[in-house]
């Protein structure tokens, strides 16, 4: 019998280049998938057209095309000849994106099998099925989904009842039963690496921005996150249940990475890394025990609430050298607004065991929720400039398609077109009670002008100096990247706002 060719496809994005479509991260998920697929014997191969970031297309007023076109993706579609397309579509404003692959996909093979994940697909299946290309959704974790959507499409089974799909019906889409998480992750595969064009996600030119070392790449150690923050999507494919894998399997993977690419720095993209302490220091010392001299922080940020000072030592023993947290906001209204188990207090005590222990800090804050006023804004700038944090990265709250805050800008009347394509977290179109888009990305101008300004003053203080300096620059490497870092925020964000006086929100 004829092996089924499966191929995964990564879309190219069309958007406001302030919205990030070109900082590209590997797309651990399909490599995921089809690593556990190559294990069951299938023909698997990945196109991801977003690995192609020099390729830049204007094709409107702050549009633009990143990635491959059409035509160089409908070619390598025609080399491959898939039986099965998997298409990535994770939020609403890429929805169009993911249609133009579906239908190259039945351009080339009518007869194939075309299947949309993620969480946009997941929160909005009608949407996705208007458009008569698109055959199937797999939500939730896709590993065993995927795998027995396959196998039954090999040998001609029905696909209707299968766990953790979405089909199409006479009256509207049809939910299966969700598929049970898996209970033990060490089971499945490293992501298929060698079917990803590594060096060019190696060598991007973000990734450089915040690594310490040259050579950088993401890994995964653990899948979901218990929190209920309203305006997180994660849950629409994870739940709200953290699983993990184990310290060794972490580590295993990490040393491999490291003698396959010649890999020094990893980007740990995990939702909530910390969620047990105790794992978290095996894995610091497994990775201290094997001597892999390896730096490594946490994009997506860390809970500050399960941290404390002997496990962020035993972090900065096994490489780690910057947190990134989600504070999130500096006003105590917003924080039960998004249910987020923020304390400020111990927040602002866990930054300064950071600086005592040589790590840096930077924290996402955002603004821009329905019911906030200048007030609630306000206090958010100030706890940002007053936190001790080494950064701040402000963003403009966006109502994602399956959350408890697309519920809330829905019932208060605060959507009027509904989603906005151009919309993001950098360049936001959605209004507020009291603020329009266009204000919003002004005050979030004002807000990196404000902390950067004050970050500045704070550089003629004798005991900033002694306190958060000195502690961060005991090597050659750690001085280079003092001066680097600083170079890259300060180019990337003074240059593009505009200093205003603080009493504009006062």
């Amino acid at each position: 019998m004829k092996k089924t060719r499966v191929l995964f496809v990564i879309p190219p994005l069309r958007g406001d280049l302030r919205a990030g479509i070109r900082n590209v991260k590997i797309p651990l998920g399909a490599a995921y998938l089809a690593a556990y697929l190559e294990k069951n014997g299938f023909f698997v191969r990945i196109i991801d057209a977003l690995a192609h970031y020099d390729q830049v297309k204007k094709i409107g007023k702050n549009m633009y095309h990143v990635g491959l076109d059409y035509p160089e993706i409908e070619k390598r579609m025609r080399d491959i000849k898939p039986d099965v397309v998997g298409i990535n579509c994770g939020y609403t404003a890429y929805e169009q994106d993911a249609f133009e692959i579906a239908n190259l996909a039945k351009k080339v093979n009518p007869n194939c099998l075309v299947v949309f994940g993620g969480a946009h697909s997941s929160a909005k299946p009608s949407s996705v099925f208007k458009n008569p290309n698109v055959d199937l959704i797999a939500y939730g974790e896709g590993e065993f989904t995927f795998n027995e959507v396959v196998s039954k499409y090999e040998n001609k089974e029905p696909l209707t009842e299968i766990e953790g799909t979405i089909i199409r019906g006479k009256e509207g889409p049809i939910k299966n039963k969700p598929r049970e998480f898996i209970k033990n992750l060490d089971e499945l595969p490293f992501p298929a690496r060698h079917l990803l064009p590594m060096e060019r996600y190696i060598n991007h030119p973000d990734s450089s921005l915040w690594a310490m070392r040259g050579r950088s790449t993401d890994i995964i150690t653990s899948r979901g996150c218990p929190q209920h923050c309203s305006f997180c999507s994660i849950f629409t494919v994870w739940g709200r249940v953290w699983r993990s894998r184990s310290p060794k399997n972490v580590v295993d993977e990490i040393e491999h990475v490291v003698k396959t690419y010649n890999v020094t720095q990893f980007r740990i993209q995990d939702d909530n890394l910390a969620v047990s302490g105790k794992r978290i220091k095996e894995i610091c010392e497994e990775i201290i025990k094997r001597k892999l001299d390896i730096k490594w922080y946490t994009p997506n940020g860390i809970a500050i609430w399960t941290l404390n000072e002997e496990i962020l030592s035993l972090m900065k023993k096994a490489g780690y050298y910057l947190a990134i947290f989600g504070i999130e906001s500096g006003n105590e209204e917003t924080l039960k607004y998004i249910d987020k188990p923020i304390n400020l207090k111990y927040a602002k005590k866990i930054i300064a065991t950071c600086h005592k222990l040589g790590i840096w800090t930077c924290s996402t804050f955002l603004i821009g929720f329905p019911h906030e006023t200048k007030k609630h804004i306000r206090d958010t700038i100030e706890f940002a400039k007053t936190s001790g944090l080494d950064f701040a990265q402000f963003y403009v709250a966006q109502p994602y398609a399956g959350t408890p805050l697309y519920e809330r800008f829905e019932k208060e009347g605060l959507l009027d077109d509904g989603i906005k394509e151009s919309s993001s977290l950098g360049a936001s179109q959605y209004r507020t009670h009291y603020f329009t888009g266009d204000q919003l990305q002004e005050i979030q101008r004002q807000a990196y002008a404000e902390f950067m300004q004050h970050k500045i003053r704070s550089l003629t203080s004798p005991r900033f100096i002694m306190n958060t300096i000195l502690p961060k620059n005991k090597s050659i490497e750690e001085v280079r990247y003092s001066a680097k870092i600083v170079k890259n925020l300060v180019s990337q964000k003074v240059s593009s706002v505009f200093i205003k006086d603080e009493e504009d929100l006062a």
